[in-house]
């Protein structure tokens, strides 16, 4: 999955929202490696600094959700939560009832009783904030009421369990259980993710389509227009894909003498002398003019 997201990320870097899940997807694979593989007693690093690694990667992935619901569902209300709010009530409480008082106790089940507590009560208030979010963008009727609800309903399940996490840490060390509900979040955002593209490329599809079709009418008018025979409406709409004379000439079945000549008749009656100005002109809406 992350290649396939690099590889399309790459191949259109214009794309914000390929790019936020892109970077969440990263966030998850390191969440899980350093929560699955540490603490390991054999690695050469002290347990203190694996525990901090491991939860630090747990918090970096936390602060970063609000983050992709701000950009990823275009909810511009969550900007002090996707700032602001992470590093207040996620990033400072980590540093300072987790880390300090570890270092300090080397009490893993006490500092990590501490350090949820805030971010417990933060994700409380983000829930709030998304639901304030979703009813004002919503007025925007953007959306069917059919997308509404999926885009509720992913949301706020993925939400629940960002939320559980806390819970489930204050109340012991359940690796799996913590794991499996936060990879659950995780997957439904890929869904709703990969639904969204499948939405958008069926549009720019559709909008394609439909542009192409306008421009092939608009360059049917005019070769009417400047009183183009058939032949030399062929010829010109092949000059305007780019084709060379050779390439025409195989096409139609003619030679490139006569395609010359036809390019030649096709300049003069549309008063023009080169391909550019042709390309322009035969492709000008009526309407510019």
């Amino acid at each position: 999955m992350l290649l396939f997201q690099v590889v399309y990320f790459l191949e259109r870097k214009s794309d914000r929202k390929r790019l936020y899940y892109l970077i969440l997807l990263v966030a998850f694979i390191l969440y899980n490696l350093t929560s699955g593989f540490l603490p390991d007693k054999d690695l050469p690093v002290s347990i203190t600094i694996q525990n901090v690694v491991a939860f630090f990667f747990a918090f970096g992935t936390s602060m970063y959700l609000p983050w992709y619901y701000c950009k990823a569902f275009d909810l511009t209300r969550l900007r002090f939560f996707a700032t602001y709010g992470s590093i207040l009530f996620l990033l400072i409480p980590f540093a300072l009832l987790f880390v300090v008082p570890y270092c300090l106790t080397g009490n893993l089940e006490l500092s990590r009783k501490l350090t949820v507590v805030i971010p417990f009560l933060y994700g409380l208030a983000f829930i709030g904030a998304v639901t304030r979010a979703f009813v004002f963008k919503f007025r925007e009727r953007e959306y069917s009421d059919r997308i509404k609800r999926e885009l509720v309903i992913a949301a706020y399940l993925a939400l629940l369990s960002w939320l559980a996490l806390p819970v489930i840490v204050f109340f012991g060390d359940f690796q799996v259980l913590e794991q499996s509900i936060t990879n659950a979040g995780f997957l439904i955002l890929t869904i709703v993710y990969v639904r969204a593209m499948i939405v958008q490329k069926r549009l720019e599809y559709t909008d394609l389509v439909q542009s192409e079709h306008i421009q092939r009418e608009v360059i049917r008018k005019n070769t009417q227009r400047y009183g183009l025979t058939e032949r030399e409406a062929q010829v010109a709409a092949m000059i305007i894909n780019g084709e060379t004379y050779k390439v025409i000439g195989d096409e139609l079945q003619i030679s490139e003498k006569t395609v010359s000549k036809h390019v030649s008749n096709i300049f003069q009656k549309m008063s023009v002398s080169n391909k550019v100005e042709l390309m322009n002109k035969i492709a000008e809406p009526s309407d510019s003019r």
